[in-house]
């Protein structure tokens, strides 16, 4: 199945979706999106997801303050491929392959989708949308200081590398944000739903980079090009990529969740099964490309700080 197939039919969130029999407990849910979701957690399983890379303040996030991040990396990303695409007034479409511009569309087309349901989400809820930013994707925040990507608009190669270090962003925190809705179901199936979407657009992207010439893989790996780091804000997108050691929740009493497990894949490898067999090095580095490791929500909000004013 192909690239633009593949998203259509595994990613598809148009508003539209939603099954009928759906409206009226997402609406019921959605009215208290202000209380703290972990205290509303019933302390299920979830895909073994590992700690965050670093501590923060995800404890007391709300299911609304989850709904807010996950709208603004969409209307962030929806932004930046819109440009691209000569689809905002004043600026011009890249120069992009006709395969390139293909699956930007597709791209943008369903961060578009997630702008809208996020949408509908906050306002069923009874809470209000934020005002709309302003975007300046150089990083000069409307000329008011040095760029960080002055031919952003002009040149595909800095466009494909911001895009691609925005998607990495929000693959790494919408992954960390399911864990404080899973007590909605239509929550956590439109975040994890959203989260595999991001992940096939992260790998595209990083796949037509590669097609340019740049050493990237269409994963997160120790083996890419370093990303610049031309901000603090930048180099904590790939903060933490490389653990291996990764964590579940382990199921405690009455299938409630109990302390957190670490598996040290560093001194507990996997069965080797490369011919010839792999070293003990190599196995580690393909154990840190096997897992997205989830980010705080501040990573995300410091990198979309960079693209608005």
């Amino acid at each position: 199945m192909d690239f633009l197939n593949l998203l259509a039919r595994l990613a598809d969130l148009d508003s539209t979706t939603a099954a009928p029999q759906l409206a009226a407990p997402r609406r019921a849910a959605l009215g208290r999106l202000g209380q703290a979701g972990t205290a509303l957690l019933p302390g299920l399983l979830l895909s073994a997801l590992s700690q965050p890379a670093t501590a923060g303040t995800l404890d007391t996030r709300t299911r609304l303050d989850v709904l807010l991040l996950v709208r603004q990396l969409a209307a962030l990303g929806n932004e930046l491929h819109s440009r691209a695409l000569g689809l905002v007034a004043g600026y011009p479409a890249l120069p992009l392959t006709a395969t390139e511009k293909a699956g930007i569309q597709v791209i943008q087309q369903q961060e578009a989708q997630r702008v809208t349901v996020f949408s509908q989400l906050i306002t069923d809820g009874g809470a209000t949308l934020p005002a709309t930013p302003r975007y300046d994707f150089t990083g000069s925040r409307n000329g008011t200081q040095t760029a960080l990507y002055p031919d952003i608009q002009t040149n595909p190669a800095t466009y494909l590398l911001v895009a691609q270090v925005v998607k990495d962003v929000a693959v790494r925190v919408y992954k960390s944000q399911v864990d404080f809705v899973r007590a909605d179901a239509y929550l956590t199936e439109t975040l994890l739903r959203s989260h595999s979407a991001e992940a096939r657009h992260a790998s595209h992207l990083r796949t037509m980079r590669r097609q340019r010439g740049v050493a990237v893989k269409s994963w997160v790996s120790p083996d890419d090009a370093p990303v610049a780091a031309t901000s603090p804000a930048i180099a904590k997108v790939y903060e933490g990529e490389s653990g291996f050691i990764q964590t579940y929740n382990a199921s405690g009493a009455n299938g409630q969740g109990g302390a957190l497990v670490s598996v040290p894949f560093d001194s507990t490898l996997p069965i080797n099964v490369a011919t010839p067999p792999l070293s003990a090095e190599a196995i580690l580095r393909k154990v840190a490309e096997a897992f997205d490791e989830p980010a705080d929500a501040i990573v995300a909000t410091n990198v979309a700080a960079l693209f608005t004013y």
